[in-house]
């Protein structure tokens, strides 16, 4: 008779193609709060924080169910979660590599240090012209590069973390994905990941 396998448990997978089970990025919304609007968002934008012990909660169904490398860090913006670095050190002392995925108006060079500190391993920042951003009301996708490239060049000062953007794509602003695909590729020493949220 042949000997009886080993019971299969998901976490102990990670390959590809990823799967539900075994996927390069988990996801875990820490907060319903937010300081923008933006178009087409899903979230209530209600000071509503989830507490450490609910996101503990969240990390350990997460790593019973799945093997993940990194955990993106969402909201709301996550930034407005009053204990966000506590959050990021949970999250690096449960073996991901927290990534913070922020607008990055509450980011500061202070909080920023702090973050990385705690072991944060990188950032997305979402940046559209949809989001009527304080000083930058009425820019147009290219005119808010310079904005990207400010939290580029600001967290690459703190050295070996990771810098990516989104940005949502609407009907009128469709045009310009090719110019921001070649803005991405010629600062690719700042910036390392795009990603198109079409809407």
């Amino acid at each position: 008779p042949m000997p009886e396998a080993p019971p299969l448990t998901p976490q102990k997978y990670y390959r590809l193609p990823w799967t539900l089970n075994d996927n390069g990025i988990s996801w875990l919304e820490v907060t319903d709060a937010c300081n923008l609007a933006c178009a087409g968002c899903y979230r209530p934008h209600v000071d509503n924080h989830k507490s450490l012990e609910q996101i503990a909660a969240d990390l350990a169904v997460c790593k019973s169910l799945r093997k993940s490398d990194c955990m993106s860090l969402a909201g709301g913006d996550p930034l407005m979660h009053p204990q966000i670095v506590e959050i990021v050190r949970m999250v690096r002392e449960g073996g991901w590599k927290p990534i913070v995925n922020t607008n990055g108006l509450a980011l500061s060079r202070k909080l920023l240090l702090k973050l990385k500190e705690a072991g944060a391993s990188g950032f997305t920042f979402h940046i559209d012209s949809s989001q009527k951003r304080p000083g930058h009301k009425k820019k147009t996708e290219l005119e808010l590069n310079e904005l990207r490239l400010h939290y580029a060049r600001m967290v690459k000062a703190q050295g070996d973390l990771s810098v990516a953007f989104n940005m949502t794509v609407f009907p009128e602003t469709l045009h310009t994905v090719p110019d921001m695909v070649d803005w991405a590729r010629d600062h690719i020493d700042l910036v390392h990941g795009m990603a198109f949220i079409l809407f």
